[in-house]
């Protein structure tokens, strides 16, 4: 028999914690500033999983310098041998199922494995303070997978990938497709405003897809260069604890130099979405 003794260093909220048992393959990596990465990938899986997890590195790489340093002293991912619809962010060991592995492409793989590299800086090491402003959490991982996007795709496939997000989120999606105008009122209607999720819409696509959206609203009103040290100064004014929609605003007017209460207002606790840029 053997016990096993878990550790972390840095506070953790509790639902950043998962207990998973199989035979695993082990997989390490130091990167050069010392960095340990450790996957656990299943028994079967473990090459066909290794490959698809490779470019974390250079994921913790680019994140690091967007966002600021990477915020704990380990990183990976674990596998499970299921079929699952989703990934969660648990501390320091991201959690997958082999459904990423074996049935996503290397696109959506890559955009599922960023979103949540980036929740170990927002979410995890910058938690919420209510989960009414989840959209700080899931938001700004979006954003982060798109931020990889561009990085990788360039800047006019980045472009046309915002515009159709907004368009989806904006309606114009659902008009093109033939829908009424009153059908696109009825089906936005039900969707929730991001400063306002009722428990049961907390996971919303809008929470994802309008909070990405927010960002890069931001980033077009204030510059790139502002917008990212805005970005750097709220994860380490509140690493380590817990932040609210109010305090990014007042880190964001604070950077800025600008009074952006009409900007936040428009994009955060409205139903109709404001133009983009």
């Amino acid at each position: 028999r053997t016990t096993f003794i878990f550790e972390v260093n840095q506070p953790m909220a509790s639902y950043l914690a998962t207990l998973n048992i199989d035979q695993f393959v082990e997989q390490t990596q130091v990167l050069e500033d010392g960095l340990l990465i450790r996957n656990y990938f299943p028994v079967g899986l473990a090459d066909a999983a290794a490959e698809v997890f490779s470019r974390q590195p250079e994921m913790i790489a680019f994140f690091s310098e967007r966002f600021g340093p990477y915020p704990f002293d380990v990183y990976g991912a674990v596998v499970v041998n299921a079929d699952l619809t989703f990934a969660l962010e648990t501390q320091t060991l991201s959690f997958f199922s082999r459904t990423l592995v074996d049935s996503y492409d290397s696109f959506s793989q890559e955009s599922v494995i960023a979103h949540e590299l980036a929740h170990q800086w927002f979410g995890n090491s910058v938690s919420l303070g209510d989960w009414s402003d989840i959209w700080l959490n899931e938001g700004f991982a979006t954003y982060a997978s798109w931020l990889w996007m561009e990085h990788e795709m360039g800047p006019a496939y980045f472009e046309d990938f915002i515009r159709d997000q907004y368009d989806f989120i904006s309606g114009v999606y659902y008009t093109e497709a033939g829908l009424t105008e009153a059908q696109v009122e009825r089906n936005l209607e039900s969707w929730p405003i991001l400063s306002e999720p009722d428990p049961g819409f907390l996971f919303h696509h809008v929470m994802y897809l309008r909070g990405g959206l927010v960002l890069h609203a931001l980033r077009l009103e204030v510059g790139d260069e502002t917008f990212f040290h805005i970005l750097r100064t709220y994860h380490a004014r509140f690493s380590g604890g817990t932040a609210r929609t109010a305090d990014f605003i007042a880190v964001a007017e604070e950077v800025s130099g600008r009074e952006l209460g009409a900007f936040f207002d428009s994009w955060l606790n409205k139903r109709s979405v404001p133009p983009l840029g």
